[in-house]
């Protein structure tokens, strides 16, 4: 009798034995084709995003699309005999990306009309494609390989949550790749500190008691007057703007009441929102207004040519300065509104207390709280004023008349302009070589204008707040 419970109780052993193997089997196969579902959709989710910026990965789109669609349809049918499930999700993604593969086939390479005023390139359609269905099929995929749990469920949602911030900082990535790739190679301490000139003048010169006019050129390429403009832009700028915003943050706050308030805070929102356009149209009237007054040598600015003449400009790095600090004015004066109202209500309350003025209270209380917020609001205003183009388009230089408050201003972001838009053809023909080097010095006095005003603004959070 132990005998045949023996054999028995051994027969018992050796069968869960090869149901647990069989079930292994099939869970390590389980995991092979949910987890080899996951290459195609998730090489279609980069190659969609890449796609956004580059057109040299047109020819993968159409084939990938193609091998997603069928897989999609064998996982339906692996679901249907195997799990005894019918997932009509994988059938609707499976029409639709055979027919997105279809007509990314047929589209052609470059689109136009339609009252579209441009040419759009098939990678737009491609990744447009791709990322509607390789995210929720990469989604769906994740969902079954990870056992098809309600914890699965929420894991699988993360790539739709992640993609907008992978887009974004891949966009990124390809700008300042780009810009590094294209710039390094022509940035060099000659071309930074060497003007641009493209000048030509004549003189007169005797010979054998005749006169004779000869012709002198001056054919130079450099960036230096637009470096030095795009400082010279932002350091005027903050001189403008800071005590003014700062003044109106600080009136809307502690001293106007009311409807009055309420005006000046609309009258902020309204100039903020305002097209840099019409701030242009307002640039070029104010020079037109001036030109023929003594204030001329201020708003319209002035040069002396090769020969040594004064000439009266088309604008100032004063006049942009100012028409660049009405963008810059409201963000400052909410950045100080903001500092004074996050004072605690105990520091002010007890400076009154202890018999001090309101202006003083102003002054040794509020402001000092607030200068962390009003020095994060310059900073904004400082990267309006090194980026802006639009403001001032009307009224720029090409930096060859030299850089003062009264020189016709100019800048990198407006180098950059002409670098692709100008007509001039021996401006193009002289500089055009360094445009990516200007646009990674502008990105470099950007991410050093943040780094300075962060340190500054943490310095001060210690000294002031106790932070």
């Amino acid at each position: 009798m132990t005998w045949k419970l023996a054999v028995k109780s051994d027969l018992v052993q050796r069968k869960n034995s090869t149901i647990k193997k069989i079930n292994l089997r099939e869970r390590i196969l389980d995991k092979f084709i949910w987890g080899f579902g996951m290459i195609p959709s998730g090489i279609g989710i980069i190659l969609g995003v890449f796609s956004l910026s580059l057109n040299s990965l047109d020819s993968f789109p159409v084939p990938l699309l193609g091998f997603l669609s069928f897989y999609l349809l064998v996982l339906f049918f692996y679901c249907r005999y195997s799990k005894k499930i019918w997932e009509w999700k994988f059938i609707i993604l499976f029409v639709l990306s055979a027919i997105l593969s279809f007509l990314l086939s047929i589209i052609p390479e470059y689109s136009y009309g339609f009252q579209i005023s441009g040419i759009i390139h098939r990678s737009i359609f491609a990744a447009t494609f791709l990322l509607a269905i390789a995210t929720p099929s990469f989604c769906y995929i994740l969902y079954h390989f990870l056992g098809a749990t309600p914890k699965a469920d929420d894991i699988s949602r993360y790539p739709i949550i992640i993609l907008p911030i992978i887009l974004v900082l891949t966009a990124y990535l390809i700008i300042v790749g780009r810009l590094l790739f294209l710039g390094i190679p022509n940035l060099n301490w000659h071309i930074i500190t060497t003007p641009y000139l493209w000048q030509s003048w004549t003189t007169e010169v005797w010979n054998t008691g005749w006169p004779q006019w000869v012709s002198h050129f001056i054919h130079q390429a450099g960036i230096r007057n637009y470096v030095l403009g795009t400082l010279l832009l932002i350091v005027l700028t903050a001189i403008i703007s800071l005590p003014v915003g700062m003044a109106v943050g600080i009136y809307i706050t502690e001293y106007s009441k009311g409807w009055l308030a309420n005006i000046i805070k609309i009258s902020c929102s309204s100039l903020r929102s305002i097209s840099v356009f019409i701030l242009g149209l307002t640039a070029i009237s104010l020079v037109a207004l001036t030109k023929n007054s003594f204030l001329a040598v201020i708003f319209a600015g002035y040069f002396r040519d090769a020969n040594g003449n004064f000439q009266i400009s088309t604008g100032s790095f004063i006049t942009a300065a100012v028409i660049i600090s009405m963008l810059v004015i409201p963000v400052i004066a909410r950045a100080t509104e903001e500092g004074i109202r996050s004072t605690p209500k105990e520091m002010k309350e007890g400076s009154i207390a202890l018999g001090t003025s309101q202006l003083y209270t102003l002054n040794h209380v509020l402001l000092p709280w607030s200068l962390p917020n009003i020095f994060t609001g310059l900073l904004l205003g400082c990267a309006e004023a090194a980026g802006s183009l639009a403001t001032i388009w009307f009224i720029c230089g090409t930096g060859e008349r030299g850089v003062t408050p009264f020189s016709p201003p100019t800048s990198l972001s407006f180098f950059i302009y002409l670098c692709l838009g100008d007509q001039n053809v021996g401006f193009k023909n002289t500089e055009q070589y360094y445009q990516y080097s200007a646009a990674l010095i502008l990105i470099l006095i950007t991410i050093g204008l943040s780094i300075a005003v962060l340190l500054l603004k943490r310095g001060l959070n210690r000294r002031l707040k106790g932070a």
